[in-house]
């Protein structure tokens, strides 16, 4: 079975995860979930404590592999039409310290290979007001470092022909209703 799949992208913070939920409460069996390799390898104890260019690199590596995986997991077992993925493998070049040509050239690809897995982005901003910003043992940036890698993302993206950007916004219902109308669109069509 071919699936659509998309990938669900933005700053940290910006309601990825909590979107992830409203779609798979929205659709059920319709959407597979892909969950973030980031989360689950620096939750599970990856050393972050290091901001060393090997520790980054190790760990950008590790999470694009574990994303590929589990992407290609998820196209091989399951029967949803579409399959969201929480960040794709694009999003690890932003975190590389030799910059986006590099991560390409070691991870042997290219950036206009890893877009072409996607059959469509949809990408969410952090929300403007530091009031809702929040930092967890796994996201550790300060709001500033948020928009910076909001930015990235954007920018590495932005040759994707099928994108969605939600800015941030202090009410995610505002978010969410544009998700669904989004991700509905792609099921139908």
């Amino acid at each position: 079975m071919k699936h659509k799949k998309i990938a669900l992208t933005g700053g940290p913070n910006s309601g990825k995860t909590t979107a992830l939920s409203v779609l798979k409460e929205t659709f059920g069996p319709q959407v597979e979930l892909v969950r973030e390799a980031a989360t689950m390898i620096f939750s599970g104890g990856f050393p972050r404590q290091d901001n060393s260019r090997p520790h980054i690199e190790a760990a950008q590596q590790i999470i694009f592999v574990a994303t590929r995986e589990m992407e290609s997991l998820a196209e091989r077992s399951s029967d949803a039409q579409l399959i969201v993925c929480d960040r794709g493998t694009v999003d690890a070049a932003v975190y590389w310290p030799g910059g986006v040509e590099d991560f390409f050239a070691r991870m042997n690809t290219t950036l206009d290979a890893e877009l072409a897995r996607y059959d469509a982005v949809l990408h969410l901003s952090p929300p403007a007001n530091p009031a809702f910003y929040q930092s967890t043992h796994v996201r550790t940036e300060s709001l500033e470092k948020a928009f910076e890698i909001d930015r990235k993302i954007l920018q590495i993206w932005d040759k994707h022909p099928r994108r969605l950007v939600v800015g941030g916004t202090e009410h995610f219902l505002e978010k969410a209703e544009v998700i669904k109308n989004f991700v509905e669109k792609i099921i139908k069509g």
